[in-house]
């Protein structure tokens, strides 16, 4: 790689960097005002029913919120042990990762609104035939059921409001943050090296570069906001709109690990079930969408065009913003990190326990807050810290008796626990 290579690698990251930090600033505003409005207790209370109806709450509720694929099992486990049916459960699990209020906002910046709509519709239908395919075939297997835990709270909407900047610092950007940056590198990575009209050329027909994004997203763990970019660049290099709907419909729903964690929740079957759709159905929407775009001319409407709507002034200021909740991200993670276990325990009472327990399935900053939540629910617990990197949650216990409470509480939040 030679220096006007690296320059010009750069220059393309900055490029794509500026062209979606104000439209991802504006999908956390709309993240913020739906966590207000709508917590996952009035979820829980709308999609906690073994009704036909519910599937299409689900779907619905799960397309705005912005949680990844890691993040959204807690929740559905959640709903399960509501009452929802499997089907609601699975229509949940497809659509909250696939499209969110960020991803939205990056589709539109870098793809265009039609790009956008249409990863919508994709994501409703593809939500509703799956839960619909599910409360009819998937069986009687129920999953693991897990027990439910005592004294678990839900905050008020004054509570939410008070902590919405650590909600989007933390939950919505932190969640997302490694992996855009990711993205980032590789949308930059894929447009200065490839070639232009690369996958035109060898990647054959349309199916066939379907069939191929379709085998990558399916085990690959990509959320939907950083999976995006690379979308992008691919489109950019000559691959068709078609197969990058694929890529965005498979890659943030579903991913190695993840599917073994919802097979434990709906089981086997309705796991195979969730599976096949997603697969079915991106194949088919990308079919449709390569058709429009030939049929239709909408090809000129996957550009930059529409960003001349935002002025640049405001584009830099999206970007200077951005840059700044980074490095207050990054920075506070840092210092946190270091000096985890030297501020671990202080203020604890001489009644007080220190423990430590192993969490399985924490992934990303929304997991963390999950277990922390779980852990402080617990009446008698106090100075709870998660240690995401050690997979690890340490805390003050007043009575050792309620040990099974807390473990209770961390299970039915969707996650593993065992004793050091």
């Amino acid at each position: 790689m030679t220096y006007e290579h690296i320059l010009n690698y750069f220059k393309e990251i900055a490029l794509f960097y500026n062209e979606v930090a104000i439209y991802l600033i504006l999908g956390f505003v709309v993240a913020a005002v739906l966590h207000i409005f709508f917590p996952e207790s009035l979820i829980r209370k709308h999609l906690g029913k073994n009704t036909v109806s519910s599937v299409f709450k689900a779907t619905l509720f799960g397309i705005p919120i912005p949680i990844c694929s890691c993040a959204v099992i807690p929740v559905a486990t959640s709903l399960k042990h509501s009452g929802a049916s499997k089907g609601a459960t699975v229509s949940f699990l497809i659509t909250t990762p696939q499209v969110g209020a960020d991803s939205f906002m990056i589709t539109f910046s870098l793809l265009g609104w039609v790009f956008g709509v249409f990863r919508i519709i994709a994501s409703f239908i593809t939500g509703i035939l799956a839960g619909l395919m599910v409360n009819v075939f998937g069986g009687k297997d129920q999953g693991t059921l897990l027990p439910m835990a005592a004294n678990r709270t839900d905050e008020t909407l004054k509570d939410r409001a008070r902590h919405i900047v650590g909600y989007v610092e933390y939950e919505l950007l932190g969640s997302i943050a490694n992996s855009l940056m990711v993205g980032f590198l590789i949308a930059g990575l894929i447009t200065v090296m490839v070639p232009d009209g690369f996958f035109e050329m060898y990647m054959g027909s349309d199916f066939v570069s379907m069939l191929i994004m379709l085998v990558i997203g399916i085990p690959m763990y990509v959320c939907a906001s950083a999976s995006t970019p690379i979308a992008a660049s691919l489109i950019m290099k000559g691959m068709s709109p078609g197969a990058a709907l694929v890529f965005l419909l498979t890659g943030p729903a579903t991913n190695a690990i993840g599917i073994s964690a919802i097979m434990k929740v709906v089981g086997r079957r309705s796991t195979l079930i969730f599976l096949a759709v997603i697969a079915v159905s991106s194949l088919v929407f990308g079919y449709i969408l390569n058709i429009m775009v030939k049929n239709m001319g909408l090809s000129m409407l996957f550009t930059h065009q529409h960003g001349e709507m935002i002025p640049m002034g405001l584009k830099v200021t999206g970007s200077v913003i951005l840059a700044l909740m980074l490095l207050w991200y990054y920075g506070d993670m840092y210092i946190v990190k270091k000096y985890f276990n030297s501020k671990t325990g202080k203020g604890a009472s001489d009644m007080s326990r220190n423990v430590t327990l192993n969490v399985g399935g924490m992934n990303c900053m929304h997991c963390q807050n999950s277990v922390k939540k779980a852990v402080e629910g617990i009446e008698g617990t106090s100075n709870v810290t998660v240690d995401l990197s050690e997979k690890k949650v340490i805390f003050d216990l007043k009575e050792l008796s309620l040990m099974e409470k807390v473990k209770s509480a961390i299970t039915f939040a969707g996650f593993t626990v065992e004793n050091p």
